[in-house]
C-alpha cells in the first residue's frame, strides 16, 4: 500500500470513467450484502436486545425533538452559521493532535479485505482515496439526519439545512483523511516540530476559551455556571476571527444551511459548496501522493543507515535484546506463580504500553487537570464532589477510548486467541489487567491531590477511592463484554456505528445517575435504620462492597461473552 506508484502511472493520476463504475457496481453489490445481512442479524435472538434498544433511542430522540427542542426559540442565524464552520475547524484540530501524538496512523482506514484485493489491483492511488470517501456517505447521511432534526426549527428551509450539514460533515471527513496522509508523510524531526506546534495552538485555544470563563463568571458563582459558561466560551472561540479563517472551505456550505434566501440569492453559494467536495478530493488525492513519496524517502534512507551500521553497534543491539530476555524471564517466573496463564497476555499488553506511553499520558493529564479545577475555589464541600464526579466522568467516558488496548483491538487476532491454551477468566484478566490498573493510578493521583487541598476526611477518600476503582473495573469490563457480543471493525463507520456511540452514552450516563440515587437512597435507609455510632461505618461499607460486586458481575459477564464468542458468526464482514 505504501509502495510509490509503477512507472505506467507517471504522469497519470485519476483511472478511467469505466474503471470507478466498476467500482461502484462493487461497493452496491457490498452494500446489498451488507444489508441483507444486517437484517438477518438484527431479528437473531442474539442481537434482539440491540434492535430493541435501537428503535427505542429513535422514538426517544424524535420525541424529545417533538416535545422539547421545537419549542425553544429559533437561534440567530448569523451565529448558528459562524458555529458550523467554527466548529468543524475546532474538530479537525482535535483529530489532527490525536494523528500527530499517535504511533500509527491507518492508510485511508481501508479494511484488511479492502487492502489485499484493491491495494493490489491496477488502480490508481486516486480511484481508492475516492472509493474510501464514497463509503463515507451513509455514517454522513445518519449523522446529518440527527443534527438536522436539532437545528431544524432555526431555519425555514430544511431541505437546505440537510445538504449544508451534509456537505460540511462529508468535508469533515476529507479534511480528517488529508490531516492523515500528511502526517503519515512526516519524519522524525518534522514529527517533533509539528507537536510542539499542535501544543502551543492547544494552549492559545485553552487560554482563549478560560479568558472568556473567567470574564463572563463571578469568583463566587457555582461551579455548574463555570460550565455552562465553558460551553458559551467555546462557540465564541469557534466563531473569532482565527478560527473563521481556517474555516473559509466550510463557510459556502454553512451559508446554505442557515439561508432562508430565495433559491435564485442561495445559488452562488450552492455553486461553491458543490465545487469544495471535488477541490478538497483533488487535495486528498495530492497529499496522498507526496505522502507515499516522502515515505519512500524515508526508508531508502534507513535502508542506507541499516548498511552503514558497525559490527560493533549490532552486536550491542544482540546483547541489549539478550540482558531484556533474561529480564523477562526473571520477572515471570517471580509472578507467573499467581497470576496463573493471564501474565503472558499482560506481557503482551505490556509491551503495547510501552509503545503508546506518550499518547496515553497525554490523555490522563489534561482530564486530571480538569478535575483539579475545583481546587481552586478552596472550599470543601462542594468542589470534593465536583472534583470526584468529574473523576467518574472520566473514568468512563474517556478512559476506554484512551486505553483501547484489550479485545477491542483484537478483532482480527480473535482466531488466534480462541487457539490459545489459555483459560476464558484468564484471558478475560489478561486483557483487562493494565488497561484498568493505569486507570486506577490516574484516579489516585487525581484523588491523592485533591485530598491534600481539600482535606475532606479519611472516609470521604477511602469511599471514592475504592468506588472509583470497582467504577474502572465495571467500565472496561463492560465496554469488552459489549464489543465482544456485538463486534465492528476499529475504523468502521454507519447508521449501526452511531446508534451504538449514542446507546453507549446514553448507557453510561443512566448507570452514573442510577449510581447516584442509590447511593443516597443506601445512606438514607442507613440513617433511619442503623444507630449513629455505626451509621458512617455501615454506609462506607456497604457502598464499596455493592460496587465491587457490580463489578464483579461485569468481569463475569465478560468472560461468558468471550466463552460463547463464535468465529463463525460473531466475526463482521471486512
Amino acid at each position: 500500500m505504501n509502495t510509490p506508484e509503477s512507472d505506467r502511472d507517471i504522469g497519470s493520476t485519476w483511472d478511467t470513467a469505466a474503471t470507478h463504475s466498476q467500482l461502484v457496481w462493487l461497493t452496491r453489490k457490498r452494500a446489498q450484502f451488507r444489508f441483507r445481512r444486517w437484517l438477518d442479524r438484527i431479528r437473531s435472538p442474539r442481537r434482539i436486545i440491540a434492535t430493541f434498544l435501537a428503535i427505542l433511542f429513535w422514538f426517544l430522540y424524535v420525541m424529545f425533538f417533538v416535545l422539547v427542542l421545537s419549542k425553544r426559540d429559533p437561534a440567530d442565524l448569523d451565529r448558528l452559521r459562524l458555529w458550523l464552520s467554527g466548529g468543524m475547524v475546532l474538530y479537525a484540530i482535535y483529530h489532527a493532535v490525536r494523528c500527530l501524538w499517535s504511533e500509527s496512523v491507518a492508510d485511508l482506514e481501508l479494511t484488511p479485505a479492502e487492502q489485499l484485493w484493491l491495494g493490489g489491483s491496477p488502480l490508481h492511488r486516486s480511484t481508492l482515496s475516492t472509493y474510501r470517501i464514497g463509503n463515507l456517505f451513509t455514517a454522513t447521511a445518519s449523522k446529518t439526519v440527527l443534527l438536522t432534526i436539532v437545528l431544524s426549527g432555526d431555519v425555514v428551509h430544511i431541505e437546505r439545512l440537510a445538504l449544508g450539514v451534509f456537505c460540511s460533515l462529508l468535508l469533515l471527513d476529507i479534511v480528517r483523511q488529508i490531516v492523515q496522509r500528511f502526517v503519515s508523510g512526516l519524519d522524525l524531526r518534522q514529527q517533533r516540530i509539528a507537536r510542539v506546534t499542535s501544543v502551543l495552538v492547544l494552549i492559545a485555544i485553552g487560554l482563549q476559551v478560560v479568558t472568556r470563563v473567567l470574564a463572563a463568571t463571578p469568583l463566587d458563582a457555582p461551579i455548574w455556571r463555570y460550565i455552562l459558561n465553558g460551553t458559551h466560551a467555546i462557540g465564541a472561540t469557534a466563531e473569532c476571527l482565527a478560527i473563521q479563517g481556517f474555516a473559509i472551505p466550510w463557510i459556502p456550505a454553512s451559508f446554505v444551511a442557515t439561508s432562508n434566501a430565495s433559491s435564485l440569492m442561495a445559488l452562488p453559494w450552492l455553486t461553491l459548496t458543490a465545487l469544495v467536495i471535488p477541490l478538497s478530493i483533488v487535495a486528498l488525492v495530492a497529499v496522498d501522493r507526496w505522502a507515499i513519496h516522502q515515505q519512500d524517502q524515508q526508508e531508502q534512507r534507513l535502508l542506507r543507515s541499516l548498511h552503514h551500521d558497525s559490527s560493533g553497534d549490532r552486536n550491542a543491539g544482540k546483547a541489549r535484546i539478550h540482558s531484556a530476555g533474561l529480564t523477562l524471564t526473571f520477572t515471570q517466573g517471580a509472578l507467573s506463580r499467581w497470576c496463573s496463564d493471564a501474565w503472558p497476555m499482560m506481557v503482551r499488553q505490556a509491551t503495547s504500553i510501552r509503545r503508546y506511553r506518550g499518547t496515553i499520558l497525554f490523555s490522563f493529564i489534561v482530564p486530571a487537570m480538569l478535575c483539579w479545577l475545583p481546587l481552586l475555589r478552596g472550599s470543601t464541600n462542594n468542589e470534593w464532589f465536583y472534583t470526584v464526579g468529574g473523576l467518574a466522568f472520566y473514568t468512563m467516558l474517556l478512559a476506554p477510548p484512551a486505553l483501547r488496548l484489550d479485545f477491542r483491538r483484537d478483532l482480527l487476532r480473535m482466531q488466534l486467541l480462541k487457539s490459545l491454551p489459555v483459560k476464558p477468566f484468564s484471558m478475560v484478566v489478561g486483557q483487562l489487567a493494565l488497561p484498568i490498573c493505569i486507570t486506577w493510578a490516574f484516579q489516585f493521583v487525581t484523588l491523592l491531590v485533591a485530598t491534600a487541598v481539600l482535606r475532606p476526611g479519611v472516609e470521604q477518600w477511602l469511599l471514592w477511592t475504592l468506588m472509583l476503582a470497582a467504577l474502572a473495573v465495571f467500565t472496561f469490563a463492560a465496554e469488552n463484554a459489549l464489543f465482544l457480543a456485538y463486534p465492528h471493525h476499529p475504523h468502521q463507520q454507519g447508521l449501526a456505528m452511531m446508534l451504538r456511540a449514542k446507546l453507549t452514552f446514553l448507557g453510561k450516563g443512566s448507570v452514573i445517575a442510577g449510581s447516584i440515587a442509590l447511593l443516597f437512597a443506601w445512606a438514607v435507609l442507613c440513617g433511619k435504620l442503623l444507630p449513629p455510632d455505626i451509621q458512617r461505618y455501615a454506609f462506607v461499607g456497604g457502598a464499596i462492597l455493592a460496587t465491587w460486586m457490580v463489578a464483579a458481575v461485569a468481569v463475569m459477564a465478560t468472560t461468558w461473552c468471550w466463552r460463547r464468542f463464535d468465529l463463525s458468526f460473531d466475526l463482521p464482514p471486512q
